[in-house]
């Protein structure tokens, strides 16, 4: 049996693991399921951040800036934040493969609620508009406060 790298592994388990996902739940369910792994990921690390900008969501937004490359990456329009990212974040999958099933992607929205409800205090609404790993050349997250 031909022995696979570790990326290589990790890779087709993931992709395997949505796959699997896909076929047996429901959309409400797959995209429950996503979102609370994405919090998840989140409290490993960024939520720290976040709450460090506890209350001052300015703060948080430079914060977040700096992590996508530039200002022009996150906009706030009123109660609405844009934030648009030119690769992929997810350390798991940014190397691969190109393509996921479109349930990976929720996990996005779950990272996005748990750092931004953090600071804020309050729920959150995220929409995912496109992303990377379902083909688009970039993500784009509008987050509405």
């Amino acid at each position: 049996m031909p022995k696979l790298s570790q990326k290589e592994f990790t890779q087709r388990w993931i992709k395997n693991l949505i796959d699997c996902i896909d076929a047996n739940l429901d959309a409400e369910t797959k995209m429950q399921l996503m979102e609370c792994c994405g919090r998840a990921c989140a409290r490993i690390g960024a939520a720290a951040v976040a709450k460090s900008c506890q209350g001052n969501l300015d703060q948080w937004l430079r914060t977040m800036a700096k992590w996508h490359g530039g200002e022009e990456f996150i906009r706030r329009d009123g109660d609405t934040v844009h934030v648009i990212c030119r690769e992929c974040l997810c350390d798991l999958v940014k190397d691969g493969p190109a393509r996921l099933p479109d349930t990976f992607c929720f996990c996005t929205r779950g990272w996005m609620k748990e750092t931004f409800e953090t600071v804020l205090g309050k729920p959150v609404d995220v929409e995912l508009v496109e992303s990377i790993k379902r083909g688009a050349s970039r993500c784009e997250i509008i987050v509405r406060l």
